[in-house]
């Protein structure tokens, strides 16, 4: 009997830890809502929260076309009127193996992207202006700001904060080339006021961190779909239809 009930408790902690970490009941989202990824970095080595090795990315990007998704800027995103198996893929921070290795495997595969620049970040090695230029040319790769410092606009005054603003829409204007109609919050942190400064900039299209497949209600306060450099495929899966893969 003892050993029926321990295997008993061993079971139930595995359906906890397998419900816990792969979100199957959860209900599905439908497709005719968009879907806006959030990725960083694409390096070979270890994969993390923040990076996502190229070869895993490439099986994620395979997913995607084989699903039949259409790989939209964000701005092309928000602009279309059909949004049935759209996808908008997002990099944040402005890493040199965007260029490197994220963006041929979006050309082989067929998606565009989007990109938010921080030119002031530390401890990244960054992309060069002529990379910038390149991508923002070939009309596959978006531009957007993401502050100068990369800075929490909450710890911040409204002074610095409407500086880091304007002046990075300012930099990634005169980097890529193009006009600059989208932002990233740093962190995900904001609010109402840093919400207006956008308005005020010209900003059409502003995402956060929030995890969440909704309409395009609020076009300043977008969330976004993380992806975890860790996540196995069905974990990518569920993002990509339940929103989150893990509780």
């Amino acid at each position: 009997m003892v050993t029926t009930l321990l295997t008993g408790a061993g079971a139930l902690l595995l359906l906890l830890w397998l419900a816990a970490h792969y979100t199957i009941w959860r209900p599905p989202r439908p497709w005719d809502l968009p879907r806006i990824l959030m990725y960083h970095s694409v390096e070979p080595g270890k994969a993390s929260g923040m990076n996502v090795p190229p070869d895993r990315f490439g099986r994620q990007l395979r997913y995607l076309q084989e699903g039949g998704f259409r790989g939209l800027t964000l701005s092309e995103l928000a602009a279309s009127e059909d949004r049935f198996k759209t996808v908008a893929i997002t990099f944040d921070d402005g890493f040199r193996n965007n260029f490197v290795h994220a963006w041929p495997l979006l050309q082989r595969h067929g998606f565009r992207a989007t990109i938010f620049l921080s030119p002031g970040i530390q401890g990244i090695e960054t992309l060069s202006g002529a990379q910038i230029r390149e991508m923002a040319d070939s009309g596959e790769i978006e531009f957007g700001a993401h502050t100068l410092h990369h800075v929490n606009l909450t710890r911040v005054d409204a002074e610095q904060a409407r500086r880091e603003i304007t002046e990075s829409i300012a930099w990634v204007e005169r980097a890529s080339g193009r006009p600059c109609r989208c932002f990233a919050y740093p962190y995900g942190r904001y609010g109402p006021e840093h919400v207006e400064m956008l308005r005020e900039a010209g900003i059409h299209l502003a995402v956060t961190v929030k995890k969440a497949i909704r309409p395009l209600d609020k076009l300043l306060e977008i969330p976004r779909l993380g992806v975890n450099g860790r996540a196995n495929l069905l974990q990518f899966h569920l993002i990509m239809t339940r929103g989150r893969y893990r509780v």
